[in-house]
């Protein structure tokens, strides 16, 4: 595991938080130079600490108002069998989110999609073309109450205790 000081949490977390922050506002809230900010940052995407830099769409604008949670049963456990459905589920673009999971389904997949006509035919033209799978299980959101990718670096003062 990496080890990280006070300050590359602090610069993790604000990156989190606005990545087009310039590396000079970043050295203000950490009160350091330039050249030690941006080498520390340089330094934590070499380590894939920071892996990528995004805008995050809203799905609502682009009329994307469906997100559906699909848990994927395969016939067998099989390396094989593993190996085609997840070359295959990379290749669609509905599936936003995909996992091996453990229990009573092998994936979990998250899907934002229009409407449920958007979903059925996800579920009809794509996902059931494929005859490795036995069983599909779907549930729906109402609402979304928290949905972030931050992931918190910085203990807050009351917690570092």
């Amino acid at each position: 595991m990496i080890t990280f000081d006070q300050i590359d949490l602090i610069l993790l977390d604000e990156l989190q938080r606005d990545s087009k922050q310039s590396v000079k506002e970043l050295a203000k809230k950490v009160n350091l130079s330039i050249t030690p900010v941006h080498e520390r940052i340089k330094k934590l995407e070499a380590l894939n600490v920071i892996q990528n830099y995004v805008a995050v769409v809203n799905p609502d604008a682009l009329g994307k108002t469906l997100v559906a949670y699909c848990q994927v049963k395969l016939i067998r456990h099989q390396e094989t069998l593993f190996e085609e459905f997840e070359q295959y589920v990379r290749s669609l673009d509905e599936v936003q989110e995909a996992y091996y999971m453990a229990g009573p389904y092998d994936f979990l997949l998250k899907l934002i999609l229009r409407d449920m006509k958007d979903y059925q035919n996800f579920v009809v033209h794509k996902i059931s073309k494929l005859d490795i799978i036995s069983n599909i299980q779907s549930a729906f959101t109402i609402q979304s109450i928290k949905n972030t990718s931050m992931i918190k670096c910085m203990l807050d003062e009351e917690n570092k205790k």
